[in-house]
């Protein structure tokens, strides 16, 4: 497979008394990604109304990647991090070593594409 693409897919749990704040932090996130040309997909997801959420995202390459990572790492993780109380992930192997050390305290699965394809 040659695809450079980078996938990150976060689950978190946010408690019934920080969701506003999500939800603000998660539109500030949403409007400057969208600036961003490298990134194909930035998704957010709540299961139902149970605080439950799943972020896709995925670059176009490690250069991309690293941009969006770096801008969320500087200016949101702070915020993010005080409102939810878990975050678990599953990442493209392909991360780079500046995306894999910026996620390394949530310990995500690392997985390689074997087979499929993508219309990109």
């Amino acid at each position: 497979m040659s695809n450079e693409t980078i996938h990150i897919h976060l689950e978190v749990k946010v408690p019934e008394a920080n969701r506003a704040g999500f939800n603000t932090l998660m539109n500030d996130l949403v409007e400057n990604t969208n600036k961003e040309s490298g990134t194909l997909v930035y998704e957010w997801y709540e299961v139902g109304d149970t605080g439950t959420w799943h972020i896709l995202e995925r670059y176009a390459d490690a250069e991309n990647g690293d941009l969006h990572v770096k801008g969320f790492a500087e200016g949101y993780a702070g915020r993010f991090f005080e409102l939810v109380d878990s975050c678990t992930g599953i990442v493209s192997d392909n991360a780079t070593p500046y995306i894999k050390g910026v996620l390394e305290g949530i310990s995500p699965l690392y997985i390689a594409q074997k087979g499929g394809f993508n219309r990109f």
